[in-house]
């Protein structure tokens, strides 16, 4: 499948599945070939990236990037240290179990956490095989990655859910 033709395809299945989309402008140092901004329908309107890397023209990376709530961010400041490893730790444990092939990193790092991110690669020939099941599979896993992380954060932080905006979360990247 031509690059054009695969973001062509994508964009298509994802209108089809009541998906927002938008082309993505990259500047040049992101190094990708193409991309897509895609929201999935509501009830939770999650915003992840769809992009072709330069370096790996071979595969799709789907990439969902979740700030941490300050009401959060507060919370976890008031750990000492090892509870905010161990809190970390859950929530890698967590995100491995949901999805097992995606690469997940918590930003800066795991005791100022500000950021998560999940990315998942998918190859053109796992898309040319699969077709669009093997795409919404994919973003599903996404979803429920944000499900959990949300979870976690509501679970170990309820106070500070209580004192938020109702749990409310952002996407980005």
């Amino acid at each position: 499948m031509r690059t054009n033709d695969l973001e062509g395809t994508l964009t298509k299945w994802f209108i089809d599945e009541g998906f927002e989309v938008r082309k993505i402008t990259a500047p040049p140092q992101l190094k990708v070939v193409w991309g897509l901004d895609i929201y999935t329908p509501p009830p939770l309107k999650i915003n992840i990236k769809v992009f072709q890397p330069v370096q790996g023209q071979d595969k799709i990376v789907f990439l969902l990037g979740v700030s941490v709530a300050p009401e959060h961010r507060s919370a976890l400041g008031k750990l000492g240290l090892n509870e905010k490893i161990r809190f970390s730790s859950k929530l890698m444990r967590t995100l491995t179990c949901v999805c097992s092939d995606c690469a997940t990193a918590l930003q800066p790092n795991p005791v100022d956490l500000q950021a998560v991110t999940v990315a998942k690669p998918l190859y053109i020939s796992e898309i040319e095989s699969g077709g669009k099941p093997v795409i919404m599979s994919t973003i599903a896993k996404l979803v429920n990655s944000f499900i959990a992380i949300i979870s976690t954060f509501n679970e170990e932080f309820p106070e500070a859910f209580k004192k938020g905006k109702g749990g409310t979360a952002t996407t980005h990247i």
